[in-house]
């Protein structure tokens, strides 16, 4: 049986008094708080409870689908919803990364278009990052004073570029779900240890979270659980405990099964993978060295700092009987470490995202670097009770012994920081993980309340706006994902700008509509037939080469200017809108399940609305038929009514 991290003469901890551990906790939990607040601008309080969102990074796509999915709960008990009000409709799926998290916090907030509900879940979850770490380090019993340091390095990587970098763009579901997979390494060891009610509610809570944030992460923590049942499953002979231990783990899967299923039947949404953005070039290692991966000088020092002490503190926990524990947080550190760095050296690896988990591997190493500062620290001030093997005595004489490991100590310390000043940047900017950074852009400002504005002023429900995506980093403003919500009118493009699912790949993306490029391969008579299939009336356009083409267009004039990051225009389309591509029909509403139309007429037996076609859709009343009809280069195809005679009222309904 393993035995706890704090040994009875208390050598490998720092002995604290019950308030002083609480204080010191105060302390950290008020750190991370004020760090957390000062997301949110130089007034949180407005900028929280205010009905302005956040516009930095994905923060407003997370927003605009997590507020259709909650929707899409609150009035029909499910998340994959069709969304008509963009890219000719799409089925929104658990595909898209960050509306699940998106999709609770607004449902908790009422189902609606709440900004507020989403900032204050999210600043929630961020407080979530110190009550993981000490959860963990408390199942763990590794000590008060061990804790404490453990907490303080996870928050400090936490606030690092890393850390900073997730909060701005909204990507953190990665980050939060691996701190609860180390909280549920802390509850399995406890579980071992006494097998309490108490443990396996912690198991089930933090498995249930880290599937529910990230479900690619717990499957590569396999080997890891499989380590932990190999090893301890033989020293339990009660059924119980075994049939105790998958059920909690079984069950974690079970909570998150029906969106889970949702998100593996909606995986061929997915455009191919493309190339890594931070792959590097050239493989050597110094490129490696000096890879953006590391975050600057001072983060990578850090990095092997603590990366280094986590093998000794590993070391240190299998040499005390902590084998279980060394095991665990080893695999698990080292694992992650060289999936990152394969991310940028691997191109397959590199695709996924891999290089990401960095942190992760930082603070599955944060603990055992901790426990090895305590544990070597209290050894060096008292050499004669901490033995790393059995407690006994190697030096005969002790008070040359705690000479030399005192002068070593210092050494040691001068070395470090001679090395910290030299090799990096600057040493303080280590300091500015402490303080207050980069807050969230909260609210639209003046320029993009008035294009707003002037799309209001200018169009109307019967037509599209085709809507030009410019190439963006994750840290620009997503913020036109909200237009549909702001505007009321319907859309093609602004909410996934990356091409991520098929469905965008009709969008005029990087100067490119279709895929092609709008200035060279698209003559008047394509483009006018590309506004009828998709009922556009009108475009809003950026780049230069984009509105020369257009103003050479005989069929389109300038309606309107826009001004956002850049100047643009808006083009009124010359054409009369029709939502129906044959027959006629007109759109009365949708909710995500239910399209009704009115007055529709076929012509030859039928009618092609301009809505894409989804498996699974069904029309009523019965004598109308529903199919896929082909369509230009759509590769998704249409919507197909077959009828002998006209109807006043069809329903569509998707269901999956």
């Amino acid at each position: 049986m393993e035995t706890p991290a704090t040994p009875a003469d208390g050598s490998a901890t720092w002995t604290l008094p019950s308030w002083a551990f609480l204080l010191g906790a105060t302390a950290l939990f008020a750190w991370h708080a004020i760090l957390t607040l000062a997301l949110f601008g130089d007034d949180p309080r407005e900028n929280l409870f205010n009905d302005q969102p956040i516009v930095s990074g994905v923060h407003s796509q997370h927003l605009y689908l997590g507020t259709i999915g909650a929707r899409g709960i609150r009035v029909q008990g499910r998340t994959t919803v069709y969304d008509t009000a963009n890219l000719a409709g799409y089925p929104k799926t658990p595909i898209f990364d960050g509306a699940r998290l998106a999709e609770l916090l607004l449902l908790l907030g009422g189902g609606t278009y709440q900004p507020a509900a989403y900032k204050i879940g999210f600043a929630v979850l961020c407080m979530l990052v110190p009550v993981l770490l000490l959860v963990t380090c408390v199942s763990l019993d590794i000590g008060p004073g061990t804790s404490l340091l453990a907490v303080f390095l996870g928050q400090l990587t936490w606030w690092g570029p890393h850390g900073r970098a997730a909060l701005l763009t909204g990507d953190c579901e990665l980050y939060l779900a691996s701190l609860a997979a180390l909280a549920h390494m802390g509850f399995l060891i406890s579980y071992h240890r006494s097998a309490s009610v108490t443990a396996w509610i912690g198991m089930l809570v933090t498995a249930s979270l880290g599937w529910f944030l990230q479900p690619t992460l717990f499957p590569l923590a396999l080997p890891v659980l499989l380590t932990y049942y190999l090893s301890v499953g033989d020293k339990h002979e009660f059924t119980s405990w075994h049939i105790a231990f998958w059920s909690a783990e079984v069950l974690s899967m079970l909570v998150n099964l029906p969106w889970l299923i949702d998100w593996l039947d909606s995986w061929w949404l997915r455009t191919p993978l493309p190339t890594a953005a931070d792959l590097l070039e050239h493989r050597t290692f110094a490129t490696i060295w000096n890879a953006p991966l590391w975050g600057g000088s001072t983060s990578r020092l850090l990095a092997i700092g603590v990366t280094m002490g986590g093998a000794v503190g590993v070391v240190i926990f299998n040499q005390t009987k902590q084998r279980l524990t060394a095991r665990m947080l080893g695999m698990s550190a080292c694992g992650s470490l060289i999936l990152a760095i394969l991310g940028i050296a691997w191109e397959p690896l590199g695709a996924v995202g891999t290089a990401a988990l960095l942190a992760p591997a930082l603070w599955f190493a944060c603990i055992p670097a901790a426990h090895a500062a305590v544990w070597l620290s209290t050894w060096l001030i008292t050499p004669s009770s901490g033995n790393i093997n059995d407690g006994s005595e190697t030096t005969s004489s002790p008070a040359l012994r705690t000479g030399l490991c005192r002068a070593l100590c210092f050494a040691f310390w001068i070395g470090a920081a001679l090395a910290f000043t030299t090799f990096t940047e600057s040493p303080f900017t280590l300091l500015e993980r402490c303080v207050p950074g980069e807050p969230l852009e909260v609210g639209l400002g003046h320029r993009r309340e008035t294009l707003v504005q002037t799309l209001i002023a200018n169009t109307s429900g019967e037509g599209r706006i085709l809507w030009e995506d410019r190439p963006r980093s994750r840290q620009a403003s997503r913020w036109p994902a909200l237009l549909p919500m702001l505007t009321d009118r319907t859309f093609i493009g602004g909410l996934d700008p990356d091409g991520f699912i098929e469905h965008s790949s009709i969008s005029l993306i990087n100067q490119s509509l279709e895929g092609w490029p709008i200035a060279t391969a698209w003559s008047d008579e394509k483009l006018k037939d590309y506004c009828r299939r998709y009922n556009v009336r009108w475009i809003a356009a950026w780049s230069p080469k984009v509105i020369q083409r257009l103003e050479e267009w005989k069929g389109v004039k300038k309606k309107a200017a826009l001004f956002d990051e850049e100047s643009g225009w808006l083009f009124e389309v010359d054409r009369t809108p029709n939502f129906a591509l044959k027959g006629k029909a007109e759109f009365v509403s949708s909710d995500g399940q239910y399209i009704t139309l009115a007055n529709v007429v076929p012509h030859d037996g039928e009618v092609i609305i301009s809505l894409h076609y989804q498996a699974g859709m069904r029309a009523s009343p019965g004598r109308v038929q529903i199919e896929r009809a082909k369509s230009g280069d759509d590769p998704i195809g249409f919507i197909r009514l077959r009828l002998a005679v006209p109807a006043a009222r069809v329903t569509l309904s998707w269901e999956r």
